[in-house]
């Protein structure tokens, strides 16, 4: 069980709707990409702002993209970073 609320593509209207639809579109890694085909869990945790979510992975899916370090390495730190922040998403 979660423990963000969550509004799920489903149920999302308006300007959350179109962001989801928007995410939905872009590519991102096989590893992030659930086996139910939805949208993936990170992008759902951001669903309570919709002004955020795109800036969010826009900003996050440019760092370091053509850098030194391999996905796996960035998620590796982001994962850290959130742990030393007791950020539990």
């Amino acid at each position: 069980m979660s423990h963000l609320r969550i509004i799920e593509p489903s149920d999302a209207t308006g300007p959350l709707a179109e962001v989801y639809g928007r995410m939905s579109g872009r590519p991102m890694p096989a590893i992030y990409k659930p086996l139910h085909g939805g949208v993936a869990g990170i992008v759902r945790a951001h669903s309570l702002d919709p002004g955020l979510m795109p800036r969010v992975f826009a900003f996050s899916g440019g760092v370091n993209q053509s850098g030194p370090l391999a996905w796996w390495q960035r998620e590796l730190i982001a994962a850290a970073t959130s742990r030393l922040n007791q950020c539990f998403y």
